[in-house]
Parts: structure tokens; sequence; C-alpha cells
């Protein structure tokens, strides 16, 4: 009850904010993410959160990521991990094409849990964000953040020497929450599918 009044006070003061609005380049790829999506979840899945993600990860643009591991477009999918996965279904994926919209499915597909925040955090950190919910004995946002226990990480490079460091937990807790509101902006019907 607390966290949906604290979510919905968020909403409500981003909305105020000069920051706060939907970017045309997102509202040019919600078509193509909605189909994808229709694809392998079903036309029930609330797409927009995907377009939340691509929000997120990019502002919607499609990017070659300079992270070291070659992460490219809209949804920042990394070849050196996934090419086995995704380049014989989707051979395209790499570039501007509709390959890279099913492909982003496809993989997020496999992530597939509810409620939703958990599958949104396993694409940014992977599956840590599972044993911790196990460890918590619960699915709650709140109960599986309270047992995160990572290191800190570089966040802001300057040439060989870290300038910034974030802990691990607060960079992978946060996610879910962004990809939560960045959907808003998106959002066309109702969910149909627990988030939170």
């Amino acid at each position: 009850m607390f966290m949906r009044l604290f979510f919905s006070l968020l909403l409500l003061l981003l909305s105020f904010s000069a920051n706060a609005q939907p970017l045309e380049a997102c509202i040019r790829i919600a078509d193509k993410t909605k189909l994808a999506t229709a694809r392998f979840f079903g036309s029930d899945f609330p797409y927009w959160y995907n377009v939340g993600l691509a929000h997120t990860e990019t502002k919607c643009r499609f990017v070659i990521s300079k992270d070291g591991h070659g992460s490219v477009g809209y949804f920042q999918l990394t070849p050196k991990f996934l090419d086995p996965m995704l380049r014989p279904y989707f051979p395209k994926y790499t570039e501007n094409h509709l390959d890279h919209f099913y492909a982003f499915a496809y993989y997020l597909r496999s992530l597939y849990k509810e409620p939703l925040w958990i599958m949104y955090q396993r694409y940014n950190g992977g599956d840590l964000v599972l044993r911790e919910c196990s460890r918590a004995n619960s699915m709650r946002w709140e109960d599986c953040k309270a047992q995160c226990r990572r290191k800190n990480v570089c966040v802001w490079f300057d040439g060989l020497t870290c300038r910034q460091y974030r802990n691990a937990c607060d960079i992978n807790y946060s996610y879910s929450k962004k990809v939560y509101q960045n959907g808003q902006y998106y959002r066309t019907g109702e969910d149909k599918l627990k988030f939170w």
C-alpha cells in the first residue's frame, strides 16, 4: 500500500518536471516494439514497459555503445553474449532492422518472470535478483533489495582512473523503477500483468 502511494506520488512529481515527457524517438519505435512484444508475449503484455526500457537504455536512439561489450541498438543487446541465441533467428538484429525488435522481445521472453520488475532487473543485471528474492522469501521489490549484497562498480572512468563508484544494488534496483516510470509515458491501456 505504502509503495503504491509512493510510486503514485513519484509519478505525479515527475509529470510536473520539465524533463518528464515522452520522447519523440520513443514514439517512433512504439509500434515496432508493440508488434515484437505481441509476437513473443501475446497482445495482453504491457508493451509500453518495453518502450520504457528503450527510453531508459538509449533514449530510443539506435546506438553502438562504448561499454566495452559492444552493446547495440535501442535496447542495447550485447552480441558478445547473445549472438549464439539471437543470430540464428534474427540475422540482422545488430542493425536498425525489425530483427532488432524481435530479437529483443525474444531475449526478454527468456527472462520472463512475474512480477515484471524482476524480469526487467534480470535484463539489466542478470539473475542475482532471483537469489536475493529467494533469500528474502518474497517477490516484493523492497524485500529483495534488502537482501542485495553486491560490489561497488565504476560508473565514470577518466582514462584508467575511476572517478565515481556506485553500488551495483542501487544501479540494478533503480533500473526497474526507471523502466516503470518511463513506460508510463507510452501507456495505451491497463496493465493485465503485475509489475510490482
